[in-house]
Parts: C-alpha cells; sequence; structure tokens
C-alpha cells in the first residue's frame, strides 16, 4: 500500500508501530543469542547429539527469521520500510508544509521527530522542523 503520512497520523501510527517494533526487537535479540550458542556447539568437540542440537538451533533461528520477516512485512503493509534491523530504523513516507518527506523513527524514539528530504534516505537523520500551533 502506497500511502503518506502527515507528521500527526506518523506519530498516532506509533502505537501499532512501536507493537510491531517490540516483536521485532525481541526475536532479533533470541536470534543473536541462538547464533552465539549454534557457534558453542560447532566448536564443541563433542560429536553425540551434536547435529540434533545444531539443527534444532538452526530450526529456532529459521522460525526467528521468519517472524521478523513478518514483522517486516506488516510495516511494508503501513507504506513503511525498515532501513536497518539495528538499531531498527523505519522510514515513514510523509508530508510537510513544504512538501514530500520521509519521517524517520528509531527504536527507543517516543515520537516521530526526525526525517530527510525525498533522495536524502540513506544521510543522516535531521531533526524535524516544526512551528508551534497558531505561529
Amino acid at each position: 500500500m502506497k500511502r503518506t503520512y502527515t507528521l500527526q497520523e506518523a506519530n498516532q501510527a506509533l502505537v501499532l508501530v512501536r507493537a510491531i517494533a517490540a516483536e521485532l526487537i525481541e526475536r532479533r535479540s533470541a536470534r543473536r543469542r541462538l547464533a552465539r550458542q549454534r557457534e558453542q556447539l560447532e566448536s564443541a568437540v563433542t560429536p553425540e547429539g551434536l547435529r540434533g542440537e545444531l539443527a534444532e538451533v538452526d530450526a529456532r533461528i529459521w522460525e526467528h527469521d521468519e517472524a521478523m520477516a513478518a514483522c517486516k512485512a506488516e510495516l511494508e503493509d503501513l507504506g513503511m520500510t525498515v532501513l536497518r534491523p539495528n538499531p531498527l530504523t523505519i522510514h515513514i513516507p510523509g508530508v510537510s508544509r513544504t512538501g514530500n518527506v520521509v519521517f524517520c523513527w528509531e527504536e527507543g524514539e517516543g515520537s516521530v521527530c526526525f526525517g530527510h528530504p525525498i533522495g536524502q534516505e540513506q544521510h543522516q537523520r535531521r531533526p524535524l522542523r516544526v512551528r508551534a500551533e497558531g505561529a
């Protein structure tokens, strides 16, 4: 779904975005732990049961990869893009009084307060300039 959000709509959408992001972040951490466990199993010199344990860890890693892909797809269904998984950074296509922009939200932020001009999404985020109501 191709959609653009006003800053107010982007901030309202954060309730859902944060819920999806929380799952993605939790899965990312669990997957990282499993990858470390897999490395330890591979380096162990005990062949008994090792194949079975590696297969189990691989299956759990795959489950987390699939769940993270589903989270990413949910965000894409909202018209958003996951720029990077760590720190989780989400781009939200937007419109401001000066034209089209890309709002940028990063895990841990309480609101959408950064953005990019269109075409500069790979550059450093910039604080949004928001005029006070009635100004």
